[in-house]
């Protein structure tokens, strides 16, 4: 029985050539660098995806920030009024308009100042 015992248990080990399991090796580690590649790649794209609708979603913030602060100020009186003086040429009563049509007799052939010329 002992022999016998003996004799099957010999026969589970096959002995493998060494380039044969070099081989296999080389496959198994070959294919598992196409997939971390694989991964990598699709890893970054989904990061750029991030990074791009981070950065939309900060223009957007800092948009409604932009029109929240233009709806405090629209909200003023002296905003209506100077809106309504420069883009619908209304006066208050006793308002005189000036229109300078050549500016450059108020201040020579230099032209204005350069802080004026900063103004709308």
């Amino acid at each position: 029985m002992q022999g016998k015992r003996h004799n099957l248990y010999k026969l589970r080990y096959v002995q493998v050539p060494g380039i044969v399991l070099a081989a296999i090796l080389f496959i198994i580690v070959a294919i598992f660098s196409v997939i971390n590649n694989n991964i990598n790649t699709q890893l970054k794209e989904w990061k750029a995806l991030v990074d791009e609708g981070s950065y939309l979603v900060t223009l957007k913030q800092k948009e409604v920030v932009e029109l929240a602060d233009q709806l405090v100020l629209a909200s003023t009186d002296e905003f209506i009024a100077s809106e309504a003086r420069t883009q619908y040429g209304y006066l208050a009563p006793g308002e005189i308009r000036f229109v300078v049509t050549n500016p450059e007799v108020l201040w020579g052939k230099e032209g204005a100042p350069a802080d004026m010329r900063l103004r709308p």
